[in-house]
């Protein structure tokens, strides 16, 4: 028996699978029954079930973000697609594909108040590649449908990764009327981005360096890859190579500059000034790294994104190569011509700065008496086992990443830089973990938790295991570091901007599969650690490190005097 609702969901879904979808989270709710029963109903895909519509649009985000493929997102009308939009927001900026399906009332319902019916055309704004408010599916056919979701793949996939927002209006009835129909199609080639290659040994010659930023290509197994490759390049032409966790480019040694943050932020590297800088990918978490390009303005920067972000914000670039830094890799010269004299110490002169900054802060922190982020980072990367993720926050702990992983950690690393919002970690961190059999560790703050406390209580209901390592410093403690804080009592700085919580957060022990470990002085963070990331029982581990701020602050500039006391040295 044909059913004319949802025969053409049924081929949207079908043709989906086939183009390679298999993951669906779906939030419940009435005027979306079609979209989640026929969804549901397909043997190929794999349907997660988020209560929350924030937490599902970053836990969709996550599982994207690692395996490098669209999940789909399906809620009810109303507000619960409106609280999809910090998701889609940091998928936009961060070219992370995503298939947003929202329910919505038919078209006379519309402006006529309908209980939970607002306006979805164009919810989401410039933050989508494709929107499109869809035919009543009784009014559509199954070619028309599959069409849409060819559409929404390419869209979603294409030379620019991202969002894609389909609005599905429904009449009721909204159940099926016999048996729920299934299609199943044979799987399509996705034709991949293709560009001739460019001729880059005009560009790439004398003393140059590599920089790679967040999300350089799709999914962590592309940014793997791309980094390994990017290494190799780096090691055969001689040329340093900088690049924060999140890049992957830490997992290596060799010409990888490790300390960059404390270099770039002392000036100890204002003389090493390169004639050309590739940068691939976003732009970098390392501020200071943007700020030395702007001093020694090198004479070309050039940017490979096949995206074509434009991540520049100090107009330094000479050149954009909106081309799959993949391929390129394999265009770049990695036999140069023969250089200077003055050429051939370059990348050693570069590993020997940054091995004596390594020293100094080593030394800063075998004498700290006292617990602080940067021990906290070294305990983390000790206690994690090799091969697992590490999902960071923003704000501070995406920074001290940064500044203490040391290079060859074993580890991968993953955040939301698109945007670079606090909220939804938990989530993004959940959706990752349905997507491998890796332990995934999030190292986060206490506000970024405290966003997304929703995510994390549905750790169990996801059937996976997360242990997150939460600095809790009771606020903000990232303000300190701004130039507001010198006018602290001027402005109220501890009201607007310090923002001290106040919660307790080990009283999320026992609250839906949470447990809470307070890590006190004399205990062993790494062995903690392992101890957690070893458990496999679906649900949370929090643990819990208090941190003194001021002295945090304290140790950072510490660290900061001594690597510039390597000056001359």
């Amino acid at each position: 028996m044909s059913d004319p609702v949802y025969d053409p969901i049924a081929a949207f879904a079908g043709t989906l699978q086939a183009l390679g979808v298999r993951d669906v989270v779906i939030s419940p709710g009435s005027r979306s029954t079609p979209l989640s029963v026929a969804f549901h109903a397909h043997p190929g895909l794999r349907t997660h079930i988020q209560i929350d519509e924030r937490s599902a649009g970053f836990f969709a985000l996550g599982q994207a973000r690692l395996s490098g493929r669209p999940s789909v997102l399906i809620c009810t009308s109303g507000t619960a697609a409106a609280n999809y939009l910090p998701a889609v927001v940091e998928a936009n900026h961060a070219g992370v594909p995503l298939i947003v399906c929202t329910a919505d009332r038919p078209p006379e319902l519309r402006d006529w108040g309908a209980g939970q019916t607002i306006d979805q055309v164009n919810l989401f704004g410039s933050n989508v590649r494709w929107f499109a408010d869809l035919p009543v599916p009784s009014e559509w056919t199954e070619a028309g449908a599959g069409l849409a979701a060819r559409r929404a793949w390419a869209q979603a996939n294409g030379s620019r990764r991202g969002p894609v927002h389909l609005n599905w209006p429904l009449r009721q009835p909204l159940e099926p009327i016999g048996a729920i129909p299934c299609r199943q199609f044979a799987t399509d080639t996705v034709v991949p981005l293709v560009a001739a290659p460019y001729d880059l040994s005009s560009l790439l010659h004398g003393r140059g360096l590599i920089v790679v930023g967040p999300d350089a290509a799709s999914g962590l197994s592309g940014q793997q890859e791309l980094a390994d490759h990017l290494v190799a390049v780096a090691q055969a032409r001689g040329w340093p190579i900088v690049g924060e966790p999140l890049s992957q480019i830490r997992r290596h040694q060799g010409p990888v500059i490790a300390n960059a943050e404390q270099l770039f932020a002392t000036g100890l590297v204002d003389d090493l000034r390169p004639d050309v800088v590739v940068q691939v990918g976003a732009s970098p978490t390392t501020k200071p790294l943007r700020l030395w390009l702007e001093r020694v303005r090198p004479e070309r920067v050039v940017l490979v994104d096949p995206e074509q972000r434009w991540h520049d914000p100090s107009s330094l670039s000479t050149d954009q190569l909106a081309i799959d830094p993949i391929s390129a890799v394999g265009w770049f010269p990695t036999n140069p011509e023969p250089s200077a004299d003055d050429d051939q110490n370059w990348l050693t002169e570069w590993c020997r700065r940054d091995d004596q900054a390594g020293k100094a802060i080593d030394a800063v922190l075998a004498v700290s008496p006292t617990r602080s982020s940067a021990s906290v980072v070294r305990d983390l990367v000790a206690g994690v086992p090799a091969g697992s993720l590490v999902v960071t926050s923003n704000s501070m702990p995406v920074r001290d990443l940064d500044s203490f992983v040391p290079a060859g950690t074993p580890l991968g690393f993953l955040g939301n830089r698109g945007a670079s919002g606090i909220d939804g970690i938990p989530s993004t961190a959940l959706g990752c973990a349905t997507q491998t059999d890796v332990p995934v560790v999030v190292f986060t703050g206490d506000l970024a938790l405290l966003h997304d406390v929703g995510g994390l209580l549905a750790g169990q209901r996801a059937g996976v295991h997360l242990t997150v390592v939460c600095i809790d410093n009771d606020g903000g403690a990232i303000f300190s570091m701004l130039p507001i804080h010198q006018q602290a009592e001027a402005v109220d700085y501890e009201t607007l901007f310090r923002t001290r919580h106040g919660v307790d957060l080990a009283e999320l022990d026992g609250l839906a599969g949470v447990r809470v470990h307070t890590v006190d002085a004399g205990d062993d963070l790494a062995e903690l650690v392992a101890e957690c990331v070893q458990r496999t029982t679906p649900g949370v581990d929090v643990v819990l490190v208090t941190i003194e701020p001021d002295g945090d602050m304290a140790l950072r500039r510490a660290c900061r005097d001594a690597v510039n006391e390597t000056a001359g040295s």
